[in-house]
């Protein structure tokens, strides 16, 4: 938009290139493409005649034009309505005759040091000095002295600032060293002369800017020391009027505080009479204190007594549960013994059982060999036999022991 716009190609729009620049923000707004050449419709009359030739190759925009220059014109309104001002006399009419130079820094790059010049530029007067730009130079690595050959170069109008333009050939010549290690030029060749600064008038003009600029810097002070007063005036009154404020609520708080002086007065009264009641009460109580330490002393003399009878009777349980513990012990071994001693009577009766049992087996085998002696039943010579073997048997049997037990 502003390539479009600005038809001589001076780094500045005049009223008539401002207004063709609106209506194409305008237009884009509207979601309406931008063209790639400007429409002979939208041409003001006063550039019909100053028209870049075809094959001319357009410049970079430089800086914004300044604010005084746009104080002058309309910020809002139609085309038409700017375009019904007038044309303007060309205040440049041989540029267009000149040849047009590239510039040196390329446009992605100037993007960005107008975006860093813009965060810099604090006081927004277009323009940086020294002080503000030297933590971002010296950020770059260099040295002090090369830092300087560079500000030399780009304030080409030797005043101590530099301008958008100024300032971006400066970061163009430290970025050539930093990344390519390309040093800068001695003097500026014209590619590298910002397109803002070309074909300019001479000492004329920069002495009239700087003129501009000091009385425009006087007019900020002027305005800053004017600000300054009403801002002195502004807190002086507001403090007049706390302060009247504050005399105010203090006399109100000392009215306030008169009365709570009168009802601390009658509070105190209370409290001291409530004092003198609260004395004899405490006497009594003290009275009473020393009558309860002394039945308490005599309760104290009764839990000792009873304290050591209960140990003596502790005592005297631990011995009784001590010979109850020996006499158990010699219980349980009377039992014992007496256990094995009655699993010996019933071993003893048990063979006692045998024994007889064995002799009543061994007489009735005698009595049935005596009969077969006498031959009282006739008995065979077998029968006789089988008696001798159960004799035998009953001799075997315990015999013997039956007649050592008798």
């Amino acid at each position: 938009v502003w390539d479009l716009s600005d038809i001589d190609k001076d780094g500045h729009l005049d009223r008539d290139e401002f207004a063709v620049a609106m209506h194409l923000v305008y237009r884009a707004l509207e979601k309406e493409p931008v063209p790639s050449a400007l429409p002979p419709s939208l041409i003001p009359p006063s550039k019909r005649k100053k028209t870049v030739f075809p094959g001319a190759v357009p410049v970079l925009p430089a800086s914004p034009p300044p604010k005084d220059s746009l104080r002058s014109t309309p910020s809002h309104g139609s085309v038409s309505s700017l375009n019904s001002t007038g044309s303007l006399s060309p205040k440049h009419s041989l540029k267009q005759t000149q040849p047009t130079v590239n510039w040196v820094v390329p446009v992605a790059d100037k993007m960005r040091f107008d975006e860093i010049f813009l965060k810099t530029d604090l006081d927004l007067d277009g323009y940086v000095s020294g002080q503000e730009v030297k933590e971002i130079f010296m950020h770059s690595g260099l040295t002090q002295n090369l830092l300087a050959h560079i500000w030399a170069l780009a304030d080409t109008r030797q005043t101590g600032k530099l301008s958008k333009d100024q300032f971006a050939l400066a970061m163009y010549f430290i970025q050539q060293k930093v990344s390519k290690g390309i040093d800068p030029p001695q003097v500026l060749s014209p590619d590298m002369v910002p397109p803002s600064e070309r074909g300019t008038p001479g000492p004329e003009k920069y002495s009239l800017e700087q003129d501009i600029r000091e009385k425009e810097e006087a007019i900020r002070q002027k305005t800053s020391e004017v600000q300054e007063l009403q801002n002195d005036l502004d807190r002086e009154t507001s403090s007049l009027q706390e302060l009247e404020a504050q005399k105010q609520d203090a006399q109100d708080r000392l009215d306030e505080m008169d009365q709570q002086k009168a009802k601390l007065r009658d509070m105190l009264s209370d409290v001291r009479q409530k004092c003198q009641d609260e004395t004899q009460m405490i006497s009594s109580l003290k009275t009473q204190i020393q009558s309860q330490e002394s039945d308490l002393k005599s309760q104290e003399d009764d839990l000792n007594r009873a304290k050591s009878e209960l140990n003596r009777l502790q005592q005297e349980e631990t011995q009784l549960e001590q010979s109850i513990q020996a006499g158990r012990v010699q219980l349980e071994t009377i039992i014992k013994s007496l256990k094995s001693t009655q699993d010996e009577i019933n071993q003893a009766r048990s063979k006692l059982s045998q024994l007889h049992e064995s002799r009543q087996e061994a007489h009735r085998s005698l009595e049935q060999y005596d009969q077969v002696l006498d031959g009282a039943h006739g008995a065979s010579l077998t029968d006789l036999a089988d008696l001798s073997e159960g004799v035998s048997l009953a001799e075997r049997g315990g015999f013997g022991a039956m007649v050592k037990v008798e």
